[in-house]
């Protein structure tokens, strides 16, 4: 088929050899096998210099075609190889509110790298694939990963102000067991729920209470945003809807957890980027002070969560 772009090309089987570093002869041999094969004529050769049959020309846009798309394979390919992408995973919660409303500063921690954001849960470790780094709350389950830990979350109730101006404000722990209880679907030992929660102010739900659950985390905090009921907020994720006002912690009672969030990568090879422009972003924007609370709140009212 190189021979007949390149006769096609300059209408000349003597140019064509030349190109190809064939014969005048040996281009004609290779034309009249193809159309030999073809049962139909794809030169007219009365007169010089050579012309395309009909049937000619449909073969060369054919080729041409299936020749461009090989072009851009191949480019695409060594496109590939020569950048460097960094895959993360993480949860869809930490995705949704941690770095999909800061995806350039999340681009700036990572110089020259194309980021590949990939979402499991329930701890944002996708193991089938080629991961570079993990963002995850909890220590990870998989013994081939590196840990560095981070920071501990803060687990408050919230609420959209619509749904304070709607019920009335609430005023203390025991208020919440009238409200309707929006709750995530425990999916790890790492995360409490509405029960746990409750416990460490003495308080359990009655049994004929049925909350409104979810089986993610990004689902729950949308219906609370929509004024639908009381969600158990980590603070250290929300912190755009609570400092916009899109949500308000009705009370100030909280707890801190015991686990953390963590970054990981594979123990079999180390990220070839460096992690700390990373951790020191998120150690920045979400490790300090949370909005709406103070330290002297926290040391007065927090105590730590276990995981049962």
């Amino acid at each position: 088929m190189p021979t007949f772009e390149a006769a096609a090309r300059n209408q000349s089987f003597t140019l064509a050899g030349e190109e190809i570093g064939l014969s005048q002869s040996a281009v004609s041999k290779q034309i009249r096998e193809l159309e030999s094969r073809l049962g139909q004529p794809i030169f007219v050769r009365a007169h010089k210099p050579v012309s395309l049959t009909p049937a000619g020309h449909r073969l060369l846009r054919a080729y041409s075609l299936a020749a461009s798309q090989v072009m851009d394979a191949l480019e695409d390919l060594l496109q590939e190889s020569s950048k460097k992408q960094i895959v993360l995973s993480t949860s869809t919660a930490n995705a949704a509110f941690m770095l999909l409303p800061r995806v350039a500063e999340v681009r700036e921690c990572f110089p020259g790298g194309e980021i590949f954001v990939v979402t499991s849960d329930p701890q944002g470790i996708e193991t089938a694939g080629q991961i570079d780094l993990v963002l995850s709350f909890g220590k990870p389950d998989f013994s081939d990963f590196k840990i560095r830990p981070l920071f501990r979350d803060i687990l408050a109730p919230v609420c959209s102000p619509e749904f304070i101006n709607k019920t009335g404000p609430l005023r203390h722990v025991d208020d919440l067991l009238r409200c309707e209880l929006l709750y995530m679907q425990a999916q790890h030992p790492s995360w409490i729920g509405w029960r746990q929660w409750l416990r460490h102010f003495s308080l359990e739900l009655p049994k004929n209470h049925q909350p409104m659950g979810f089986n993610n985390y990004y689902n729950t905090i949308q219906a609370c945003l929509a004024g639908q009921g009381v969600a158990l907020g980590w603070l250290r994720l929300l912190g755009d809807p609570l400092s916009s006002g899109q949500l308000v912690t009705p009370l100030p009672e909280f707890v801190e957890t015991e686990d953390q969030y963590h970054l990981a990568w594979p123990a079999n090879r180390r990220p070839n980027f460096a992690i700390e422009p990373f951790e020191q972003w998120l150690w920045r924007r979400y490790g300090g002070d949370i909005f709406g609370f103070i330290a002297s709140e926290t040391e007065r009212l927090s105590r730590p969560a276990t995981s049962g």
